[in-house]
């Protein structure tokens, strides 16, 4: 070893893994320190049909359980282990029930009371006082875990009611083709008896007869997920620093240690590639190749940068591998001789690009300009001072268009905004309004503000927001490039929410926080919101602020905006936004209840998981991942006076970077680097990513002092 050589060395530990890296099936468990396999495992089969089957009548798509009728499910295990496992179903229970579920798991016969005794508090079961009309809503029973069994399970449902005393939805075979693009058929585990389970029909469900397809009946265990994946971000052998020029170095030598515990019937495997640019995207990453024994040493690797993947697994379902950290020690050659120029950064305002764990798809904005065109939207943000002022012009916009029904079996933004001339021949919009909400299905305006966003090239998106049990609203989430983070919007009251102390619009997540922060317990479905706080008024103690905007009603007042603050406990969003560019699978069909697994869903410890969904995640990087960001990455060249600039950006319908040095003109780069030669001073550099439509995101800003 040289002599002249020198050694760099640190850690990361969990949580600086957790913070930028991707957690596939996984989960951060912080009182352990450790990245582990997710705890929560959903089987189901009736997702892409849950809903109303197209041309069916009178609830047909529901089953009356009353004496003489059974139905029937099973569900497949890989492995029946389990901490704890509860049947769910999307149902009814008639008001005031008096009559048990009889539930048989496997020939164990389990007894579900009516939910008056079993769960006084979840009245939303088995009354109508929350709510115009009694709903259908997802169930949960506690049934148990040792009667399961690998392979097929068998669960059995009936009541021995003379009159229907508990409902059960089918999801229609004839509809898995219009909600999955993979499971087109039902797998045929459903049946219904007549005869007190001597005779299974599999083919006439319902309590018509008339449906093929699938009891919505699931299954949620308390267990482990077979397999997980973590997906680090570039790591730099080299320096652990960050935001600062990054020196020419050559590695002589790397040893990268990952700390890691597999216990019995659980294993890790790490793969890893190395590369000379801190992009994952470069072409100059070599291939991922397996590390054996959770050490990798390397004499002079053709790269400074590593990525590495943690594949965990588990074939017993109660114990989990973990993933605790990992440790860097590189061995450095000599540093290149001192020249007389002195270089540093002076000041860095940064972007940051964190890649969520799932994948997100976007719409591509041009298949939305015959709506821009034909509303003539261009002419109604033009003037706007801010682009943050142009979405509020839009939201407006959604309040007052005219506004149909959207075909719930076959989506089209073209079928809600109606074009129709005002007394000045442009587009005519409604109001004032008799009451502060327009009329109409909540998710229709606001996939009207989605849309005309999305064409004027602004990342937009569908929220669900329902705390258990309140029933649910539909909203919209804009990307702020102002203020460069998701916002939360409401075309219904045509209002957002925003910090009192700051001033600054709030997304969905940091209303869900300022609600919990006045809620007594968590929101459960045994334990619901409405049970909690009655008094809708009590929610004006929360910490927001309510934007008026051109609504003539007040929409702080207790009537109106507690009640619509209360909802945004639990947050489920559509993985894709898609729709213009493929209206198929159908997203939603108006008429189902939730649990689709197209949804991903935010919770929280005062908002805790939804056993109906099947992802789930806690972190606000994975549900609120920021876009259009212009991430920076200085580092020395040969040249003394030249510095290379990279940049990484996770932007929808990306186009070009623009960059400007010093007070020169923006400039487009046709790739995500270039070489900034210094003068004599302060040398500026701003970026930013700019989309098809033009629009960009927010300004990066690296100045470095130079002296010769």
């Amino acid at each position: 070893m040289n002599a002249d050589s020198r050694t760099v060395s640190y850690q990361l530990d969990a949580a600086d893994l957790e913070t930028r890296g991707q957690l596939q099936q996984l989960q951060f468990c912080r009182h352990d320190s450790a990245i582990v396999l997710d705890d929560m495992l959903l089987i189901e089969d009736d997702a892409p049909a849950i809903g109303r089957p197209e041309g069916a009548q009178d609830r047909s798509w529901f089953e009356n359980l009353h004496r003489g009728v059974m139905i029937r499910k099973d569900l497949v295990l890989d492995d029946a282990r389990a901490f704890a496992a509860y049947l769910l179903f999307d149902g009814m229970e008639k008001d005031d029930n008096e009559h048990p579920l009889h539930i048989r798991v496997n020939g164990h016969h389990v007894l579900r009371p009516p939910t008056k005794l079993a769960h006084p508090f979840a009245r939303h079961y088995y009354t109508s006082d929350w709510a115009s009309s009694h709903f259908d809503n997802w169930f949960v029973v506690p049934v148990p875990a040792g009667a399961l069994r690998q392979g097929t399970n068998e669960f059995v449902l009936w009541a021995e009611s003379e009159e229907t005393s508990w409902e059960i939805m089918v999801a229609a075979g004839s509809e898995y083709s219009r909600g999955s693009e993979s499971r087109l058929h039902h797998p045929d585990r459903s049946a219904k008896s007549r005869d007190g389970g001597v005779t299974w029909d599999f083919e006439h469900l319902g309590w018509k007869d008339e449906i093929d397809g699938e009891y919505v009946v699931r299954l949620s265990l308390d267990r482990r997920v077979p397999r997980g994946t973590y997906i680090s971000p570039a790591v730099d052998l080299a320096s652990a620093g960050a935001n600062e020029i990054v020196e020419r170095l050559q590695v002589e030598e790397t040893t990268v240690t990952w700390e890691v515990d597999a216990p019995t019937d659980t294993e890790i495997e790490i793969s890893a590639r190395v590369g000379t640019s801190p992009l994952p995207s470069a072409d100059s990453w070599s291939e991922f190749e397996p590390v054996s024994g959770f050490s990798l040493s390397r004499t002079a690797p053709p790269g400074r940068y590593l990525q590495f993947r943690a594949e965990m697994r588990a074939r017993n379902p109660l114990v989990t591998p973990a993933l605790r950290g990992v440790s860097v020690i590189t061995r450095l050659a000599p540093p290149s001789p001192a020249t007389h120029e002195f270089r540093r950064i002076h000041g860095f305002d940064n972007g940051r690009v964190v890649r969520p764990s799932v994948e997100y798809v976007h719409e591509d904005f041009s298949r939305l300009a015959p709506m821009r065109r034909r509303f003539e939207l261009d002419a109604l943000v033009d003037g706007a001072a801010t682009e943050f002022e142009a979405q509020l012009r839009l939201m407006n916009w959604a309040y007052r268009v005219p506004i149909d029904r959207l075909n719930p079996y076959s989506w089209s933004y073209d079928d809600l905004p109606q074009l129709k001339a005002g007394e000045d021949g442009h587009p005519l919009l409604l109001g004032p309004y008799d009451v502060p909400r327009r009329q109409g299905h909540c998710l229709f305006c606001n996939l009207t503000l989605i849309a005309a966003c999305l064409s004027m090239g602004y990342p937009s998106r569908w929220v669900n927001i329902s705390t258990k049990h309140t029933y649910g609203h539909e909203v919209a989430e804009i990307w702020s490039n102002d203020f460069d983070k998701w916002v939360f919007m409401d075309a219904t009251l045509d209002y957002y929410l925003y910090d009192p102390d700051t001033g600054v619009p709030m997304n969905l997540v940091e209303a869900n926080e300022r609600l919990a922060e006045i809620m007594p317990a968590p929101a459960t479905w045994d334990f619901p919101m409405q049970w909690q706080m009655p008094d809708e008024s009590t929610a004006a103690r929360a910490r927001v602020s309510y934007r008026q905007g051109d609504n003539t009603h007040p929409i702080d007042d207790p009537a109106v905006g507690p009640s619509h603050l209360i909802l945004k406990g639990h947050l489920q969003t559509p993985l894709r936004m898609d729709f213009a560019s493929r209206p198929h699978p159908v997203p939603w069909r108006l008429t189902s209840n939730w649990g689709s697994d197209i949804f991903y869903c935010h919770y929280a410890d005062m908002f805790p998981r939804k056993r109906e969904y099947q992802h789930h995640t806690s972190r606000r990087q994975d549900f609120n991942p920021p876009l259009n960001q212009a991430e920076l990455f200085i580092s020395e060249t040969e040249d003394p006076l030249t510095l290379r600039v990279e940049i990484d950006t996770e932007t929808p319908c990306f186009e070009n970077f623009a960059v400007q040095l010093d007070d020169g003109e923006w400039q487009s780069i046709p790739g995500p680097a270039l070489e900034w030669r210094l003068h004599e001073g302060l040398n500026r550099l701003r970026a930013r990513a700019r989309n098809s439509m033009g629009r960009c995101g927010p300004e990066s800003c690296v100045t470095v002092v130079m002296n010769s």
